[in-house]
């Protein structure tokens, strides 16, 4: 692997590592700040249903295919991040659906795909990457933050 692709994958894999270290924390001690909120989904269904993607706390491009859905924000900073995973064999209908939103850009580098877009004065960061103990599987995380 050459030095141009070497350092966009370290920049991924670090941010995938920080969001999973920050998300870990936050469940492992818990929250102490009434302004930080946790909820977990069984699917892209019920999350719709809960109201959280409407809210905008949940990124409304999310493969169709997507459960296991958790999601932490902060009322106060308006960001949140989040988990998800779903069936490898929807990526690429994923991948297709996100370069059709407007504005919305895909990179892929080796098995990584990312993806950002836009909504609502909100920056969504996706990253999607092969689950490491199955193979049929992708797990996602997400960033979001306000746009100022």
């Amino acid at each position: 692997m050459n030095e141009a692709m070497r350092r966009p994958l370290f920049i991924i894999a670090g941010s995938i590592l920080l969001l999973a270290g920050a998300f870990i924390a936050h469940k492992a001690i818990g929250s102490l700040d009434r302004e930080v909120k946790l909820s977990h989904y069984a699917n892209v269904p019920a999350a719709r249903q809960s109201g959280i993607i409407e809210r905008g706390w949940v990124p409304e491009l999310l493969p169709a295919g997507s459960k296991d859905i958790t999601e932490i924000h902060n009322l106060d900073t308006n960001t949140g991040t989040g988990t998800f995973r779903f069936p490898s064999a929807d990526l690429d209908t994923f991948k297709a659906q996100a370069r059709q939103l407007a504005g919305a850009e895909v990179k892929e580098v080796s098995a990584i795909t990312y993806v950002v877009y836009a909504r609502d004065r909100s920056r969504f960061e996706l990253v999607l990457t092969p689950d490491p103990q199955k193979a049929d599987v992708m797990v996602g995380v997400w960033g979001m933050k306000p746009i100022r």
